[in-house]
């Protein structure tokens, strides 16, 4: 075989490729099968995470007496000015003995109230059982909040079992328990264990809590909306003196301050409601307003202070912590970000009488109908960067499609060769 030959099928076998290559990008620009994904009705936030400090008017407790404390209310409990907080007593023993005393105490005047009321019992025999099953659930869920006290809920249902057993006649009264319950108050009324050192009260009104940590002089609650990152930077405990033993929060509301960056701060706007969340103490959602943002030019730092008015035993105990704030909470037709086009749509519009073609770019997607292929105009409401959160009701007069993205509809996120109208075999 000469050379001639050997270059004229080299030739051959180099168009054959070039045409193969041709007709594979052709066919893959074309008949591909599109990727797809379902537009589906989402809820999302927009969020940013910081750490800050929870800030209340608030005065140390003190213990004069000494001894071992037994605590009267729960933190994030309100308390009276004068009011008890707690009890000194000289051992954990005498502590102890005062708490088995107003147990029976407090179990031995529920069964006399009980016996006292006589008829009524009777009378209120229908309701006992849709009481008792209110109740219990009562005792349900303060057994499963962590924070709660049981006691009281437990007394309550204890009582109407007791109302129970008269109402039925399983028992015709309770006078053998009282008769005991008396002899074991008079016994230990005659010991001299027990007896208390001192009292501990409130020197004002507010809330309680049996944790301090130093912070309570850390910023100055008069002056909190004046704080600046600089501020937040320098913050430090003091030190604790051994016979604090708690402290009182006398403001329904508190602050809850910290730095943000440049960029979150252009997030956040002055006088606005937020949500806040603290992620490692509570799911709680609180309500708060952002009072003021302190930042000298709009590339600093910035100081948001957020004033709240919600309080109980989890919150009380903020101080330095991580806290999610909810800016806005967005609900719209979901897509991916890889699926937004934008392409020229031609409208035509009535202008003096005559009829106009206008043209703009659109942003929109491009939506399966079998075989066929739609661009479907969308108005976002919000972007995470990697979905797009679209009004599935828009405006009429802001479309210029016939038709804008609908729930459920097969949105296309991937694929070559896309226009309006095309047949995909």
């Amino acid at each position: 075989m000469n050379s001639s030959w050997l270059k004229r099928i080299a030739t051959l076998a180099a168009a054959a490729l070039i045409l193969i290559f041709v007709g594979y990008q052709v066919y893959h620009a074309n008949f591909v099968r599109q990727k797809t994904e379902t537009a589906l009705y989402k809820t999302a936030e927009q969020t940013i995470t910081v750490s800050g400090y929870a800030v209340r008017k608030e005065q140390q407790v003190a213990n004069t007496s000494g001894g071992v404390l037994q605590y009267d209310i729960a933190d994030g409990d309100r308390v009276n000015k004068g009011g008890i907080v707690a009890h000194a007593y000289q051992s954990v023993a005498d502590a102890g003995l005062l708490q088995k005393k107003e147990r029976l105490t407090k179990e031995m005047k529920a069964l006399q109230s009980l016996a006292s009321q006589g008829s009524y019992v009777d009378a209120n025999a229908e309701n006992i059982d849709s009481l008792l099953g209110s109740q219990l659930l009562s005792v349900i869920m303060d057994a499963h909040d962590g924070d709660a006290d049981i006691s009281g809920t437990r007394q309550q249902f204890l009582s109407l079992l007791n109302e129970k057993q008269l109402s039925t006649g399983k028992v015709k009264n309770f006078s053998a328990r009282i008769s005991s319950l008396q002899q074991q108050l008079s016994a230990l009324a005659s010991s001299n264990n027990g007896a208390e050192l001192g009292k501990i009260t409130a020197a004002d009104s507010g809330y309680f809590s049996s944790t301090v940590d130093g912070y309570e002089s850390a910023f100055n609650y008069n002056e909190i909306q004046e704080l600046s990152p600089e501020n937040l930077k320098s913050v430090k405990p003091a030190a604790v003196a051994k016979n604090v033993v708690g402290r009182i929060c006398s403001q329904f509301n508190w602050y809850f301050v910290c730095s943000v960056s440049a960029a979150d701060a252009a997030k956040l706007k002055p006088d606005t409601s937020v949500k806040i969340t603290f992620p490692f103490v509570s799911t709680k959602l609180i309500n708060a307003e952002i009072v003021r943002i302190n930042q000298k030019t709009k590339n600093s730092d910035a100081a948001v202070i957020l004033e709240c008015n919600a309080m109980d035993s989890s919150l009380i105990n903020l101080r330095h912590e991580t806290a999610k704030i909810i800016i806005n909470t967005y609900q719209g037709i979901q897509i991916s970000q890889k699926s937004v086009h934008f392409e020229k749509v031609q409208q035509t519009v009535m202008h003096d009488g005559v009829e106009v073609k206008q043209s703009r770019m659109v942003e929109g997607v491009f939506v399966m109908y079998g075989i066929e292929m739609k661009f479907k105009q969308i108005v976002p409401l919000y972007s995470d960067g990697t979905y797009l959160y679209c009004e599935p009701n828009p405006d009429p007069s802001q479309l210029y499609t016939k038709e804008s993205i609908q729930l459920y509809d097969e949105v296309v996120i991937e694929g070559k060769g896309l226009s309006d109208g095309k047949i995909i075999e």
